[in-house]
């Protein structure tokens, strides 16, 4: 069964993957997904909201040094900003996205809390089954589009 990671992303970085400036998500920590499984998107302060979807590419692994030569012009950051984010790292984790879908209306968090009470959005990413997936979707109704790259 494929797995699905809500992930939460600066306001930033997340317009910026939708509008396919960026199409690597970078992590210190790694996820445990796999090619294929979903991520949902929530879009942090002062958003607050999931945005879209997509699907994990692959996971990169290696020095940061090494992700910014091979990377740098999907990553959606300046080198500076990059080299900050991994200062005193060893190793840079990068998710590598496909399958981009942007939703026509955003979910709010507050939208979210009706259904789903307990809900908190996480600091860095949380794993679901696929049919919470579903349920996230039905949030919006199942009529509606979604802009996909």
């Amino acid at each position: 069964m494929s797995k699905v990671m809500l992930i939460s992303i600066k306001p930033e970085f997340a317009e910026k993957i939708f509008n396919g400036e960026k199409s690597i998500e970078l992590r210190k920590a790694t996820p445990s997904v796999e090619p294929g499984d979903m991520v949902i998107v929530y879009c942090t302060l002062p958003v607050k909201a999931v945005i879209g979807y997509c699907r994990v590419e692959k996971i990169l692994k290696m020095a940061p040094q090494q992700l910014w030569l091979e990377h740098q012009s999907r990553l959606g950051i300046d080198e500076k900003r990059f080299q900050e984010y991994y200062r005193n790292v060893n190793t840079a984790v990068g998710i590598s996205l496909r399958e981009i879908c942007r939703l026509n209306d955003d979910i709010s968090l507050d939208t979210i809390k009706q259904r789903f009470p307990r809900f908190s959005p996480p600091q860095t990413f949380r794993y679901y089954d696929n049919q919470v997936f579903e349920q996230y979707l039905d949030l919006q109704g199942k009529e509606r589009e979604q802009s996909c790259a």
